[in-house]
């Protein structure tokens, strides 16, 4: 189960993922594992990693691929569990996508 449209969850977490590294930019001081990323747009979701350690959170986060400037938060929401990101955020995208021509997308 992968296909959310517009969103695309990753089938494995990627310690590789570019936007791991693209964040820990961004963010300064906060690090992520990327296995989420929405298609329209530099939107992605990541488990936040701290002292090494993957947490339950995930933090819904939007790159600037540019030079970061104090002003940008790269963190757009942040959930407490994969579960609540799934229902607060996946699935109302889903429906606000989703048309009759799409449903055989799912088949």
């Amino acid at each position: 189960m992968t296909k959310f449209i517009p969103w695309h969850i990753e089938p494995q977490l990627s310690e590789k993922h570019f936007a791991n590294e693209r964040f820990s930019i961004e963010a300064k001081n906060r690090e992520v594992i990327t296995f989420a990323s929405r298609q329209d747009m530099d939107t992605f979701a990541g488990f936040e990693i701290k002292n090494g350690i993957i947490q339950e959170n995930v933090l819904v986060f939007h790159l600037s691929f540019g030079s970061n400037n104090d002003e940008w938060n790269v963190v757009k929401k942040e959930y407490p569990n994969f579960f609540s990101f799934i229902k607060e955020t996946v699935l109302p995208d889903m429906e606000e996508w989703i048309t009759i021509d799409d449903v055989e997308d799912y088949i």
